[in-house]
């Protein structure tokens, strides 16, 4: 939905090798000055936002060419580029373009982006921008933090009296900011000031939060303008920005005709409610692309439902949009919703652009509210994706609005089910497996195997199945992989070559081989945010394994138990007549491992290493 955050949130390894930007300790921000300032045009009636930003860039160790990118949209304008090099003024000229990545536009940004020499050891380049935003609902956040350290920044914001804003500290805690307040008696306006020091370069590190939650920003809330000629409201309440988004989405002019006869077209035969809903939602799934094309008023505006269905792509706003109206009409009663992500930190209680950047679409059916995602490819009806659940959501309600939160589901949602039937034949393990996905983790399998060309499928599923070790699979039978309502199912024959070691009057047995989360430690000394798994994980494994007559099980590791709050490893071996069961469950119940568990984490992953190392004995009778 919403750009929010552009600049800082989308990586610049993301554009091409030309941009690759690293935390490069030969390259510091020795001083970098930002000042926003805020003036209202008379003959417009509006009210605008000036940056003047200057970084300067210093070469500690020895030259180098970094790459410098500033983004822009249709509510953003870049007025003029400076460019000097140990103080002379180059003629290097940026280029303009749309952002995309591989060719598929990101959202309707533009980026300005031009290489910056440093020419020597010891040698400084500065990077002038002037900038202008012309709407303030769209200056939504200022962020401290930089691709490289910064030795010494300045903020300034010049407020004039006229103009309500309010400012939001968040994640100052441990760093060197100090603020200052001052009146411009000329200006008539408050002069707020933040001076920052030697502050780390951005940190980026997989599965970590979003930068509101680490990263050292201020939130701007403009929340209305007292003008000569009356009072322009932005954001001032949570019913301002309804009110806002209803305005870009209660006339969209759909070809209703066109959409009713495709929604007729895709429930022929079928008869119950639910069904209906389902078979739309599904066909969703399958004939519409998902592609982050966020285009029309800076990202908030939905396509035409009837383009989207034409073209067969659209960003989350289009593909919401398209739901509802299909839905419609079929009689149902069908919403737009605004919906924050994880990602963010924020929520409604501070109206801003910067609180939501997802639209999705509610059901209102039978005194129930049923939420759906069209982007979620991979999900059943009423099951939702880790990144919605718990989040508040504003449903459309004609000049009002519905706020609520997306419900949140248990680590039961997302099951990873593995039977096993094993005997030993010489040197080698073979048997029968079964294995059963749901939620969130036959979604993931189902995307990768996706990923592959569709001849491949079935080679990927073997190897993925195998989890790249060397033994066989034969006789694969899957359930339907379209079928988003069951259960994914596996069921296959199975050989691993010598997984059987002999010495003497004893045999060495291995019955796990995947041993789920061996060595998922981590670097204490060297990680600094939170880890977040993608999602919660239910995951368990019953391996049954006839023991040859003549032996007997002689050793075998002690049962293992650690249960918290957060997660469980479970595993232990029974002894039967003539059998050896072995059955392990791992659950992760919350997803938001903090740093601060870490170490507890690793200690108990140690555990669990040490309960896989421990070796099976069989011994001849």
């Amino acid at each position: 939905m919403a750009k929010l955050l552009l600049i800082f949130f989308i990586s610049i390894s993301l554009l091409s090798p030309a941009f690759a930007q690293k935390n490069d300790s030969n390259i510091v921000i020795s001083n970098a000055s930002q000042l926003y300032s805020f003036d209202y045009s008379k003959k417009e009636n509006a009210v605008k936002i000036k940056q003047d930003m200057k970084t300067t860039y210093q070469c500690v160790n020895f030259r180098a060419s970094i790459s410098i990118a500033e983004f822009y949209d249709d509510k953003t304008e870049i007025d003029e580029v400076k460019i000097y090099v140990d103080g002379k003024a180059k003629n290097i000229i940026p280029k303009y373009e749309y952002y995309s990545i591989d060719n598929i536009f990101y959202s309707d940004a533009h980026i300005c982006y031009f290489n910056l020499p440093l020419e020597k050891k010891g040698s400084t380049s500065e990077v002038h921008f002037e900038k202008t935003i012309t709407d303030p609902r769209y200056f939504t956040s200022i962020y401290f933090t930089d691709d490289y350290n910064t030795s010494n920044k300045t903020i300034s914001l010049t407020i004039p009296k006229w103009m309500k804003v309010e400012l939001k500290e968040m994640n100052f805690e441990g760093r060197d900011i100090k603020k200052s307040t001052a009146l411009s008696r000329k200006e008539d306006a408050d002069i707020i000031t933040y001076t920052i020091k030697n502050l780390p370069a951005w940190k980026r590190e997989n599965n970590s939060p979003g930068a509101s939650y680490t990263e050292p920003h201020i939130m701007v809330l403009c929340k209305y303008a007292e003008v000569p000629e009356g009072k322009i409201t932005y954001f001032n309440t949570l019913d301002d920005q309804y009110a806002w988004y209803r305005s870009l989405t209660e006339s969209p002019g759909n070809n209703k005709e066109l959409i009713k006869t495709k929604a007729l077209e895709i429930t022929e035969g079928i008869t119950g409610d639910i069904e209906k809903i389902k078979k739309v939602f599904y066909w969703m799934h399958d004939n519409i692309r998902y592609i982050a094309f966020e285009d029309g008023i800076a990202g908030y505006k939905p396509e035409k439902a009837d383009v989207v269905l034409k073209k067969k792509y659209g960003d989350c706003k289009g593909m919401a949009h398209l739901t509802k109206e299909l839905l419609n009409a079929l009689g149902f009663d069908a919403r737009l919703c605004w919906i924050g992500t994880n990602h963010i930190a924020y929520d409604y209680s501070t109206p801003s652009l910067a609180v939501d950047n997802h639209m999705i679409t509610a059901l209102l059916y039978q005194g129930k509210t049923y939420f759906l995602d069209a982007t979620e490819s991979y999900l059943g009806f009423n099951e939702y994706a880790e990144r919605i659940q718990g989040r508040q959501v504003l449903i459309e309600n004609g000049d009002k609005y519905i706020y609520t939160k997306v419900p949140a589901t248990t680590y039961l949602q997302n099951t990873d089910v593995e039977k096993l039937s094993l005997s030993i034949k010489g040197t080698n393990l073979e048997g029968t497996v079964s294995r059963e996905w749901k939620g969130e983790e036959k979604g993931f399998i189902i995307r990768r195997l996706n990923a592959t060309r569709r001849e491949n499928t079935n080679e990927a599923f073997i190897k993925f199945l195998s989890n790249d070790q060397k033994y066989s699979i034969t006789g694969l039978k899957t359930s339907n992989l379209e079928d988003y309502d069951g259960s994914l199912t596996v069921a296959y024959n199975m050989q691993h070559p010598n997984a059987v070691s002999a010495f003497g009057n004893q045999l060495y047995v291995d019955m796990d081989t995947r041993k789920d989360m061996a060595d998922f430690t981590f670097d204490i000394a060297k990680r600094t945010r939170d880890y977040w798994f993608s999602f919660k994980t239910n995951t368990h494994m019953e391996a049954q394994l006839s023991v040859p007559a003549e032996y007997t099980v002689t050793a075998m590791p002690p049962p293992l138990s650690v249960k918290n709050n957060d997660y469980e490893f479970t595993a232990e071996f029974t002894k039967q007549p003539g059998k050896l069961i072995y059955r392990k469950s791992i659950l992760i119940k919350n997803p938001k491992l903090s740093k601060s568990k870490f170490e507890q984490w690793n200690s108990d992953i140690e555990k669990l290493n040490a309960f896989y190392n421990e070796q099976i004995v069989l011994t001849k009778k």
